[in-house]
């Protein structure tokens, strides 16, 4: 029985029992499962769901008749439940041919969402690889993750495991460290050849190696590829002589990835959160038996582009989250309410900026009545920005709206003038140009060209 599924955001599951489909047609837009593993998930989402608020919940449940459905949203990663389905919720990315094959949209798919991952900031998964899809566009996303922890553990290993002084407590027949009066009076009352120490103790049985081994012997448990697993089990005779972590939370917050002495467990230990702890930005948890590693695609979308920005965006000072400028400030001068655009872009020429935020949504070129669905919010978000980065010396900033390009929306909108000259574009990104670097280079010069076009009257340069 297959026990690995892919499916898009905004895709629909439903139970192969309340549907008379054929089970081999595969689709990323909806998948029908054996009614033991979507009772798996569902259960497993129920979990989750019943404390939080509507906004703040990954999945959609609802019934048709009384066929109960589930409805993935803007969440992507991977879930693996109880009874070991793996199910892969993937970014919704248009390739613009309806008669894609679905195991080529499948295998661009992964290595795009693989190569937008591996610029996620404050995570692991910078040297993620998509190798393995050239041989099998269905290799599961999980056991690459795995892998890339697998090759983390070698690089520690090859260095060798750290040591440092650990502190310990034990009941011994000569004297040691300190005595712990109060534990040596209960434990040696009755025997004063007897000594209940404190010390400290060189040795490799610390928080970091016990936050590896831990999350070594988890992923016995969860992988299903013998490679891995065979992997694994080598290196955890390394670790023999190491405990398990009793607390993985306390002990995540002991070490000290930042020490120079540990810069090699740096990594490690970042899986080793995720893994341990289903940290992925999200708080989608469950019991031991259930792993959860899903990302908000706002974030991966927006962490993604700022990084092609400083990359490609040549004789541009390239800032990420600038927090240069507030809102407001009080009858005291304090200043309130932060602003934060995902990127500001300075020309080292002319000094002039550019303010560009990302959306992860679809707009559609022919709903001028509906505003081409942009928010309101976003428009008063980018005004706030204009007017805030506006100086006497360089003038109003550009103001760039960059989305996800689709099916209805491929070629810029026409400008929206504020007032004067603060004037908004709003711009496509072509995110089946993510599988070469030169197609990178490509669309951030298309970015920036948007904007060139102000040279020619003099209103701005950048």
């Amino acid at each position: 029985m297959k026990k690995n599924y892919e499916i898009s955001e905004y895709g629909l599951i439903r139970s192969l029992e309340d549907y008379e489909v054929d089970s081999s047609v595969t689709s990323l837009k909806e998948i029908y499962l054996p009614q033991n593993h979507f009772n798996d998930l569902f259960d497993f989402i129920m979990q989750n769901q019943e404390e939080k608020k509507e906004g703040e919940r990954m999945f959609s449940i609802f019934s048709k008749g009384k066929k109960r459905q589930i409805k993935t949203k803007n969440f992507v990663g991977v879930i693996e439940t109880s009874k070991g389905l793996t199910l892969e919720i993937l970014p919704k990315i248009f390739f613009g041919n309806e008669d894609e094959n679905y195991e080529d949209e499948l295998i661009k798919t992964k290595k795009i969402f693989l190569n937008m991952l591996g610029t996620l900031k404050n995570s692991p998964f910078l040297h993620i690889s998509s190798a393995h899809l050239k041989t099998s566009p269905s290799f599961p996303l999980l056991e690459i993750f795995i892998e890339n922890y697998i090759n983390e553990i070698k690089k520690i290993i090859r260095v060798g495991v750290k040591s440092q002084y650990v502190a310990n407590q034990e009941n011994l027949n000569f004297l040691k460290g300190k005595i712990v009066n109060s534990l040596n009076i209960k434990h040696n009352h009755s025997n004063k050849a007897r000594f209940y120490c404190e010390f400290d103790e060189f040795s490799e049985n610390m928080a970091h190696n016990q936050l590896v081994k831990s999350t070594l012997i988890k992923l016995t448990r969860v992988s299903k590829s013998h490679f891995n697993r065979t992997n694994i089990f080598q290196l955890l005779h390394h670790f023999d002589s190491i405990d398990e972590s009793k607390d993985f939370i306390t002990d995540l917050r002991k070490v000290n990835i930042s020490n120079r002495l540990f810069a090699n467990y740096q990594n490690a230990i970042s899986w080793s959160e995720v893994f341990l702890t289903n940290k992925s930005f999200t708080n989608f948890s469950g019991d031991s038996k259930n792993m959860a590693i899903l990302f908000p695609m706002e974030r991966i979308f927006e962490d993604y582009i700022g990084s092609l920005m400083k990359t490609y965006a040549d004789g541009h000072e390239i800032k990420t989250q600038d927090k240069s400028y507030y809102l407001v400030s009080n009858h005291k001068n304090k200043e309130k309410f932060g602003l934060k655009p995902d990127i500001v872009a300075t020309n080292t020429a002319t000094n002039n900026r550019i303010i560009f935020d990302t959306k992860w949504k679809l707009l559609d070129d022919s709903k001028e009545r509906g505003n081409y669905n942009i928010s309101q919010s976003d428009m008063y978000q980018l005004y706030a920005y204009g007017k805030k980065y506006a100086s006497s010396e360089k003038g109003d900033p550009g103001l760039v709206l960059i989305y996800p390009s689709n099916p209805n929306f491929q070629n810029s909108l026409d400008e929206f003038i504020y007032e004067g000259e603060l004037i908004l574009n709003v711009i496509p990104f072509d995110l089946k140009k993510s599988l070469s670097k030169e197609d990178e280079r490509k669309e951030v010069s298309k970015i920036l060209e948007t904007t060139r076009k102000f040279d020619s009257n003099n209103q701005r340069a950048l």
